[in-house]
């Protein structure tokens, strides 16, 4: 086993031994911890990045937004008409008619992140009633498929962020933010 170098007689010797040795696992864990805390702490922040080409500075991904509220982008307008697009076969005037009420949420959404008067909760029921309404506006420019498919993804979407939200799954998938897929 393991022989002490401490002095029979010492305080030290018997049961104390093992705290000893715990306390000073402890102290070294805990200068490690501090030491690692202070030097990610003075790391700088990235900067943006630039805009892509064709790209608005108002559509570039909205900070501290996306997977869990800050390590993910939030797709741009666009990316969000494209996708939508995809799924719903969009006519060119049906996305005519979709980019602005697009920008419009957008845009209050950005407000809203921004607000650091509100509460979670608040930002949150805010976004909430935000998107309904948004929703809302989309639907009235689609065919009924479209809106009935419309509506199967945001149950999907709103499955998806239960399942996170319950811990199910380790992240939503790229662009499942609250209101990041349409």
């Amino acid at each position: 086993m393991w022989k002490s170098t401490v002095p029979k007689g010492s305080k030290f010797t018997g049961g104390n031994r093992s705290s000893l040795v715990a306390t000073a696992v402890l102290a070294a864990l805990l200068s490690l911890g501090f030491a690692a805390g202070t030097a990610f702490g003075q790391d700088e922040p990235a900067p943006p990045a630039p805009p892509q080409a064709g790209q608005q500075p108002d559509q570039q991904p909205a900070p501290g937004m996306g997977r869990h509220m800050g390590r993910h982008h939030m797709p741009t307008v666009d990316d969000q008409l494209k996708h939508l697009s995809k799924k719903l076969n969009l006519s060119d005037d049906q996305q005519a008619k979709l980019k602005p009420i697009l920008e419009d949420q957008r845009k209050q959404m950005d407000g809203i992140r921004s607000d650091s008067s509100l509460s979670r909760e608040d930002r949150f029921s805010k976004m909430r009633e935000i998107r309904q309404s948004s929703d809302t506006q989309i639907k009235s420019v689609l065919n009924d498929d479209q809106q009935k498919d419309f509506d199967k993804m945001r149950e999907e979407q709103a499955d998806r962020m239960k399942r996170w939200h319950r811990g199910g799954d380790n992240a939503p998938p790229a662009g499942a933010a609250p209101d990041s897929q349409q």
